[in-house]
């Protein structure tokens, strides 16, 4: 039995450097970075600092296809690739905005389908000018085996520090801030997770063609995979038949049942694909073309559901995904069933353009989605404009009115509504928030404005203050986000804060330090108009003190709800809270 040598570990950790050389200063540049940024708030790095965080994240997998690519190639001096990668990092970390993710999700969904994008690249940068299926088997199953070592590495030594901080903590009584915690797992994560996948995979993956196909594998696929994929096509044939009969779309729900199959489908045509034809199972030979020309006739229900929901909404990013994965699952299923060479670095390669391409022009996810529900704006502004009776709107159509023109206040399309309603409706309602647009929209069409009755379901009330505002006098100030459910928030130094019905309480590890009520704050709200952010921030505020500490609780966002005695009461909220502690 060989055991673990830690001169092996070393050499492997220093050919992995010296082969990802930029990929592994990237993480580790970044992983400190975010470490230090850390320090003094952990919600900094993903609002504050969230381009940094987001630009980080996207460079991993980026870079490692890039060395993976340039590794097929004999010659030396293709650096300058990774160079224009880098080069566009950072071009995509500058047209990052600013952290708003409750109002603009667009550049989130973009990073999200490249960092997808990126990944999809691992399946094939080191096969896109030559192939080779058994080497191409054998290069994604040394990848499933990196991700777990890595993960079970990285992931037992984390627990093991985390175990030991622990027992420092409370056998010894030393204090530990929780952000270390954070701090571990963040180098954790970055360095020695990137660092421990890196060091496994083979030089030459293109001439690694003896094929390692454990009978474990065989089994898996031939009990559990197949079986699965039996039960989803049966499920699916019999839901076919039912609306057949019932003479009725179908739920759109069943789209991501057809997913599931095709995703299944296709992993199963990766695993056995280097030896179906070889094999003595029958299952294995007759997988192919058997499950895909049963796959068709399902992706008609597919289409059928997706137009279901376009004609009735119009196209926003999901759908337009959704469209996407639609048209990659036809064409695989094709190309599969048709193509003799059956080459399936093809599959991840399409799927991976096809989704870089919709991440910008006018084809692409968030322009076609935009234009979309501009059409939907202008019909449903139409229907409002001619209707006769303005007293008694359609609550139906009104909340769907509601919910396009936030979408497009939301995806910078205010200015587009010009040429329909006659004026930009941001620029003409300064001091209206954005769920509320649509009802004054409305008012300039005659419609009455149904604000609602205190006694009915939940309000909210946004601050609209965004100066700075002093801290000076308190030792700490920490952000929150709390709810009903009970969960207590981490201050500092042992002090957490929870939302215990109409009070607010300040509690330490045995005891509560302060208790706030809310009743009072929470009435002098019901004379604001909910239509409107409140641009006085003391109007939001909280303030509380005692013998042991002085606390200023400033909301950003707060929701009330009636409880079972009728009153208001705080459902969730959020915003910054400051502490001093007196003694």
């Amino acid at each position: 039995m060989r055991l673990f040598s830690p001169s092996e570990f070393m050499i492997k950790a220093l050919a992995a450097f010296k082969r990802f050389p930029v990929t592994l200063i990237w993480v580790i540049l970044f992983t400190l970075l975010l470490v230090v940024l850390a320090e003094r708030d952990i919600d900094d790095i993903f609002e504050t600092y969230n381009n940094i965080s987001l630009t980080a994240v996207l460079g991993v997998s980026w870079l490692i296809g890039t060395q993976f690519y340039i590794e097929q190639f004999k010659r030396k001096g293709l650096w300058w690739i990774k160079v224009i990668i880098i080069l566009l990092l950072v071009a995509f970390y500058f047209t990052l905005p600013d952290y708003d993710f409750q109002n603009n999700e667009t550049p989130y969904i973009r990073c999200f389908v490249l960092l997808i994008v990126g990944h999809l690249a691992l399946l094939f940068a080191p096969f896109i000018t030559v192939w080779h299926p058994k080497a191409y088997w054998n290069y994604l199953a040394d990848m499933l085996m990196a991700i777990a070592r890595s993960a079970l590495f990285s992931g037992v030594f984390y627990l093991g520090i985390v175990l030991a901080l622990l027992a420092i903590e409370y056998l010894f009584d030393v204090k530990i801030n929780g952000r270390r915690y954070f701090q571990l797992f963040l180098l954790c994560l970055g360095i020695i997770n990137t660092w421990v996948y890196l060091s496994d995979f083979p030089k030459e993956i293109q001439h690694n063609i003896h094929l390692h196909f454990h009978k474990a594998i065989e089994v898996f696929v031939k009990f559990i995979l197949i079986p699965l994929a039996a039960l989803y096509i049966t499920i699916l044939y019999a839901y076919a038949l039912k609306i057949c009969i019932q003479w009725e779309l179908p739920k759109g729900w069943v789209s991501y049942l057809i997913i599931a199959l095709a995703g299944l489908l296709f992993i199963i045509q990766f695993i056995i694909h280097p030896l179906k034809a070889t094999h003595t199972s029958r299952v294995f030979k007759n997988f192919q073309p058997l499950a895909y020309w049963l796959l068709l006739p399902l992706l008609i229900l597919f289409y059928a559901a997706i137009y279901k929901r376009v004609s009735d909404y119009g196209i926003t990013e999901p759908r337009y995904f959704l469209i996407v994965i639609a048209i990659f699952i036809t064409g695989a299923t094709l190309y599969l069933l048709f193509s003799r060479k059956q080459q399936l670095r093809f599959l991840p390669m399409a799927l991976a353009v096809m989704g870089l391409l919709s991440t910008f022009g006018f084809w692409g996810a968030f322009s076609v989605s935009k234009r979309s529900q501009i059409d939907e704006f202008e019909k449903m502004y139409t229907a409002f404009a001619k209707a006769e009776n303005k007293e008694n709107s359609d609550p139906v159509a009104y909340r769907r009115f509601s919910s396009i023109t936030r979408y497009l206040v939301e995806h910078d399309a205010a200015e587009d509504l010009k040429p329909i309603i006659g004026y930009n409706p941001v620029e003409k309602h300064t001091d209206v928030t954005t769920w509320k647009l649509s009802n004054y929209i409305l008012k300039d069409l005659g419609y009455p404005i149904k604000s609602r009755d205190l006694e009915k379901k939940s309000i909210h009330f946004n601050n609209a203050s965004i100066t700075a505002y002093d801290i000076r006098g308190y030792d700490w100030k920490q952000d929150f986000h709390f709810n009903l459910n009970g969960q207590s928030e981490y201050i500092e130094e042992g002090f957490s804060m929870m939302l215990n019905g109409k009070e607010i309480l300040i509690t330490t590890q045995d005891s509560t330090a302060l208790t706030i009520p809310t009743q009072a704050f929470l009435k002098q709200l019901e004379g604001e108009d909910i239509n409107k952010p409140i641009n006085d921030r003391d109007k939001l505020t909280l303030r509380k003190t005692n013998d042991l500490v002085d606390v200023k609780i400033i909301f950003n966002s707060i929701n009330l709800k009636v409880d079972g005695g009728g009153q208001r009461i705080i459902n969730y909220a959020s915003g910054s809270i400051l502490l001093k502690v007196k003694k």
